[in-house]
């Protein structure tokens, strides 16, 4: 993969990361938030976020120049994929994945809260905040195999019958907005899971937890918002318009 030549400041973070996967790791890293505030310019979300540009930029075109390591795997370029493919992938590696992660995650949590609950109140706030956003979730990717990865592959076969509109999509952003919020608060509430305040070893295995979990919470929005729900929407007919007296 060659070089880019300058990463363009008013591009988006949603392109930017879709461009070149490997861009992700630097957006993790400066804590830009390239999923559901994708939409946001490279130059804004640095400003926003108190960022010298310059460095951010030089820091992204390196991972341009980095070879994509051999393990565990490459990244991925999703745009290149069909829709269907895409779903299966989202329902595989992330839906799969939060379906076994997050019961372990409420048992640690429960774990800490036993232990350690009587002198800190804040783990039973992060225990709160925590079964809010594993309901949000639970609820979300259920409704998205049963009703919208359908559609949008039945919209990809051209199905005349199938039923989906704009509004619909919007609601989905709005969730993963919604997603994004309540992992904002879990981080701050549980110290930016900084392992080395953690007050035993299930404290450490659950801020790790958490860690990786808003990681792939990242990459899954991401891949819905800027890639799949994009494709998707170029798909619908636009509204008819009305007709005015």
């Amino acid at each position: 993969m060659k070089p880019t030549a300058g990463i363009d400041a008013s591009a988006t973070l949603g392109e930017l990361a879709s461009e070149r996967p490997a861009r992700i790791r630097v957006f993790e890293s400066v804590l830009l938030d390239y999923c559901c505030g994708g939409a946001s310019s490279l130059d804004d979300a640095c400003r926003e976020r108190g960022l010298d540009l310059e460095a951010v930029r030089a820091r992204l075109e390196a991972a341009d120049r980095k070879p994509a390591p051999a393990a565990p795997a490459p990244e991925r370029d999703w745009r290149s994929a069909g829709i269907e493919e895409l779903c299966d992938h989202i329902v595989s590696a992330h839906h799969d994945y939060l379906r076994e992660e997050m019961p372990r995650i409420s048992e640690l949590l429960a774990t800490v809260v036993r232990v350690h609950g009587t002198d800190c109140i804040d783990f039973e706030i992060i225990q709160r905040a925590f079964a809010s956003l594993r309901a949000t979730l639970e609820e979300h990717i259920d409704d998205e195999e049963r009703v919208l990865f359908p559609a949008c592959v039945a919209l990809e076969r051209g199905d005349a019958n199938v039923v989906l509109d704009r509004a619909t999509v919007d609601r989905h952003r709005g969730e993963h907005e919604a997603v994004g919020g309540k992992l904002t608060a879990l981080r701050a509430l549980a110290g930016g899971y900084d392992r080395a305040e953690a007050l035993c070893s299930t404290h450490g295995a659950l801020l790790d937890a958490l860690r990786v979990l808003e990681a792939d919470l990242h990459r899954h929005i991401h891949e819905e918002n800027n890639v799949l729900l994009p494709r998707v929407g170029a798909l619908i007919e636009p509204l008819p318009e009305v007709a005015r007296p």
